[in-house]
């Protein structure tokens, strides 16, 4: 089974100690919700799981590679296969849905994965709209398809439903499901509790920076908060 292994991780940020000797392993099948109070260091971690920060000390390794000695060329072919997608959609007002979506395929096979990735969000009825013209739920959806586009094995997602109404967040949480059916798996930071009731197969919390839970979802709804 492919995971994230993170061993013995220390980070820090001037003075301050955010992850202090974490060491989990994370599976990168179904739905894995990393949670935490603010500051926690959940962001910090994901971060670290694709090389977008380096650990002061410890381990990271993604797919069986050692990510924290990896060089730049080959981390943007490790981030293709577990893509990274920030709070927002990153989607360029001025082009069409579903040509946000294509930018994914540069140099990919022409092999129908853009209207693949366009079916699996639900998104056929709006490809020819424009970013500014659709909710913020769509746009959340248009950016998880364009990580779609690159067949990865895993979605990192930070902070999905944040700042979003019911409706929006419903429409994200609808994609998350569709990615888990896809067979596709997904690591989601969140502080969406709803969320993570509803969708969620495993939970990781981070307490006062190293791993205060990691189970199955049903441990950490019955154990103490």
């Amino acid at each position: 089974m492919e995971t994230l292994e993170l061993t013995g991780i220390v980070k820090r940020f001037g003075e301050v100690t955010v992850l202090d000797g974490l060491s989990v392993s994370i599976p990168l099948t179904g739905l894995t919700f990393i949670v935490g109070k603010s500051g926690s260091g959940k962001s910090v971690l994901c971060r670290l799981a694709v090389g977008l920060l380096k650990p002061d000390a410890g381990e990271v390794s993604l797919l069986g590679r050692r990510v924290d000695v990896m060089p730049e060329r080959q981390l943007s072919a490790l981030r293709a296969k577990v893509p990274y997608l920030v709070q927002g959609p990153a989607l360029l007002d001025w082009l069409t849905l579903e040509a946000n979506v294509a930018l994914a395929a540069k140099g990919l096979p022409d092999d129908g994965r853009i209207e693949r990735a366009i079916e699996r969000m639900g998104l056929a009825a709006l490809r020819d709209r424009y970013p500014p013209q659709v909710g913020p739920g769509i746009r959340k959806r248009a950016a998880i398809a364009r990580a779609l586009v690159l067949e990865p094995v895993c979605l990192l997602l930070d902070e999905p439903t944040t700042g979003l109404d019911q409706v929006a967040a419903n429409q994200v949480n609808e994609a998350l499901e569709a990615v888990r059916d896809a067979g596709l798996g997904a690591m989601v930071v969140s502080h969406d509790y709803a969320a993570l009731q509803r969708l969620a197969d495993r939970v990781v919390e981070v307490r006062q920076g190293v791993i205060g839970y990691q189970g199955q979802k049903a441990g950490f709804l019955e154990g103490p908060k």
